[in-house]
């Protein structure tokens, strides 16, 4: 039984009732149901999207924070690579240039990947092309990072080896600055005292009471003790390594033996007139290979008799 529809006439305060053509009546239907299909398509894809397979869902929600990772690492690559060049600058403008080392050639700075595709266990992936990348970026970073710690060995050796060369090669003057002494004879051609021939000195002559004290001028070990009544008289030679010797001639007494090391500064005999002497004086030579040099090229001037006393005690200590 159809349901019948009715409308109030306000004229005759009654109601009347509405009769549709059949085509009206098709068109409602259809219009009502095109809503429904529409609602459901729309109903099915909304709650399609609130019913996600949970695997599915943890799998997107993982893939998400693995991509965001990935981004955070590369930020982190590119600011250990800024900070990694400014060190290679540094290295080769700088501290390779205080130890006179020749820079580090970019052939082996700039360290590659070999192979089309050294990483071939990262293929197949959506997001393959980031996951070469950075790890092609951290592996080409850890090889420069290599390269730069070798360098950094390289210059902490030549630093301890330049430390060691600063301690050992002669830099003071063999007799105590707080004592009255004068150079008696210079290094090079002069008349000789007791021969008043023309020959070569090859050290210089420091003039002073007898008995005053004699300091090695380096880090080293003595070479040779001598005694004799005729040339240096009584001699100490002391070798300190890279090449350097230094001699202490004429002297009245030796207070070490052949082996013993010494610190620059250490007492090792007095001053005298031994062997080929005309007065009281310490003949003293520096050597580099067997060559003697100039010792006035070996220390400067400037020391204070305070700070020569300071080293002098410090070595003593040191030996006792």
């Amino acid at each position: 039984m159809s349901r019948k529809t009715f409308r109030f006439n306000p004229d005759t305060h009654e109601f009347i009732e509405i009769r549709r053509s059949h085509g009206e009546k098709i068109l409602r239907f259809s219009i009502f149901t095109l809503l429904v299909v529409v609602m459901a398509i729309l109903t099915h894809n909304l709650l399609g999207r609130l019913n996600l397979n949970p695997a599915e869902s943890s799998l997107e929600v993982q893939q998400e924070q693995i991509l965001h990772k990935y981004d955070s690492i590369n930020d982190k690559l590119s600011q250990l690579g800024n900070l990694l060049t400014d060190m290679q600058i540094r290295d080769d403008s700088l501290y390779r240039g205080i130890f006179t080392m020749e820079p580090i050639p970019p052939s082996v700075r700039e360290v590659g990947q070999g192979g089309s595709n050294p990483y071939p266990l990262l293929l197949g992936f959506n997001s393959s092309d980031l996951m070469i990348s950075t790890t092609r970026g951290l592996d080409i970073l850890e090889l420069k990072a290599d390269v730069q710690q070798r360098s950094f060995n390289d210059l902490l050796g030549r630093a301890l080896e330049r430390k060691d060369l600063l301690a050992r090669k002669p830099s003071v003057q063999p007799i105590p600055l707080d004592i009255y002494f004068w150079i008696s004879s210079e290094y090079g051609y002069r008349t000789d005292p007791m021969s008043k021939q023309i020959t070569e000195h090859r050290g210089l002559d420091f003039a002073a009471l007898r008995g005053t004290e004699v300091f090695s001028t380096g880090d080293g070990k003595v070479l040779q003790t001598k005694i004799s009544k005729s040339g240096y008289g009584k001699e100490i030679v002391i070798d300190h390594g890279f090449g350097y010797t230094t001699r202490y001639a004429h002297l009245n007494s030796i207070l070490v033996h052949v082996g013993q090391k010494i610190s620059r500064g250490s007492l090792i005999g007095t001053l005298g007139s031994s062997g080929k002497s005309t007065g009281p004086h310490l003949h003293y030579e520096v050597r580099l290979n067997n060559k003697a040099l100039n010792p006035r090229l070996f220390y400067a001037d400037d020391l204070l008799p305070e700070e020569y006393r300071d080293i002098t005690t410090l070595a003593n200590t040191a030996d006792n």
